[in-house]
């Protein structure tokens, strides 16, 4: 297979892991170290929806060269990443309004479902830096 094909689709899944290592290592910890709570509020109601549309693009630019160039499961894996990256940004405006209207439990379970998304896509994307790198 041609270098540069796999090195585009390496880029992509690299790509998606920095920005969850940036958002979970770097900006997710510092927020609540810095801001107040009603600014930090406001902050990751800016930052979320750019984070998981970014992660959706990217993920959506590896299905498109997964569907060119690689297998099936490559195309799977990659439409999987993408549906979790654009779940999470669907289910952003609902979990503001469970975290307004107080609804702690439906907020807990979108958080949550959004850290799942998260994971899911990291792993995904780890999975795919090693299947791809022995070909």
């Amino acid at each position: 297979m041609n270098t540069l094909i796999i090195s585009l689709l390496i880029l992509c899944y690299a790509l998606t892991l920095g920005i969850i290592f940036a958002q979970v290592l770097l900006t997710a910890p510092v927020v609540f170290k810095v801001l107040d709570e009603q600014n930090a509020s406001k902050f990751l109601r800016k930052i979320f929806p750019r984070y998981y549309l970014l992660l959706f693009l990217i993920t959506l630019l590896a299905l498109l060269i997964s569907f060119l160039f690689f297998t099936k499961f490559d195309m799977f894996l990659a439409l999987v990443a993408s549906a979790f990256a654009l779940l999470g940004y669907l289910i952003i405006p609902l979990t503001n309004v469970a975290k307004d209207r107080g609804w702690d439990s439906l907020f807990k379970w979108l958080h949550n479902l959004s850290v799942f998304n998260t994971i899911a896509i990291m792993i995904i994307a780890i999975i795919q830096i090693f299947r791809v790198t022995t070909l």
